[in-house]
């Protein structure tokens, strides 16, 4: 069954994703909008 998140979930969840990447993290959303956070974690990573 789907799964609705609320924004803070949906941070929370993505900013997990970011974290336990370890080859490669594609991600495609024509509604994502990245806070400061995300943007410097997915800074990091690369």
């Amino acid at each position: 069954m789907a799964k609705f998140l609320n924004t803070s979930a949906t941070n929370y969840f993505l900013e997990e994703l970011i974290k336990e990447a370890k080859d490669r993290l594609i991600l495609i959303s024509p509604f994502l909008k990245l806070n400061d956070r995300m943007k410097e974690l997915l800074a990091d990573k690369n």
